[in-house]
């Protein structure tokens, strides 16, 4: 626990780092990526042989899903164009829309095979966790873009403030610290 937390001060520091060069453009999706790798490998706590044996095959699984989501993205786009534009007929219209169909059954299919390739390299319970972290990863972010928690810990604080325990932080409380009311 000391080392995630470690870990993770050290990353939100690189993080505040980065945001304080403007003259550094950073990709956001690099961000969340780093942000993504250092979160699994801890999550999984992963050996350096196994982080070597691991994040080639996680990386070709995440091109392949990425490939596949770009296909699903053109044909949807094609899709919404034929339809604003009007002048395509039912028989077209059917032929862009089974494409779209397919590439959105393509995409769900990729994912199939996953957990057996991450089972060549991980023990089972390292996949489990694999899948468990991406989740929670996943969860975390669309917290923070809905504008809830600012990150890690933050979780059980109020709006008040405090430190997630129900009692407020220290030198909120008024009167002296360690002061009962």
């Amino acid at each position: 626990m000391k080392n995630f937390t470690l870990i993770a001060i050290l990353a939100l520091l690189s993080f505040s780092n980065i945001q304080a060069q403007p003259k550094q453009k950073c990709n956001w999706q690099e961000k969340m990526m780093s942000e993504k790798i250092a979160f699994i490998t801890m999550e999984l706590q992963l050996t350096p042989e196994e982080a070597q044996v691991f994040w080639p095959v996680y990386n070709q699984i995440a091109k392949e899903k990425f490939e596949m989501q770009k296909q699903v993205k053109t044909a949807y786009a094609s899709l919404k164009k034929a339809l604003a534009e009007g002048t395509a007929s039912d028989k077209e219209i059917n032929a862009i829309l089974d494409d779209y169909l397919a590439a959105k059954q393509a995409n769900k299919e990729v994912g199939k095979d996953d957990a057996d390739r991450y089972r060549k390299v991980l023990p089972a319970k390292k996949v489990a966790k694999l899948y468990v972290a991406e989740e929670n990863f996943r969860r975390h972010h669309i917290r923070n873009f809905k504008g809830g928690h600012k990150g890690p810990g933050t979780a059980g604080q109020s709006a008040q403030g405090g430190n997630g325990s129900g009692r407020p932080a220290q030198g909120q409380g008024g009167g002296k610290p360690g002061a009962r009311k």
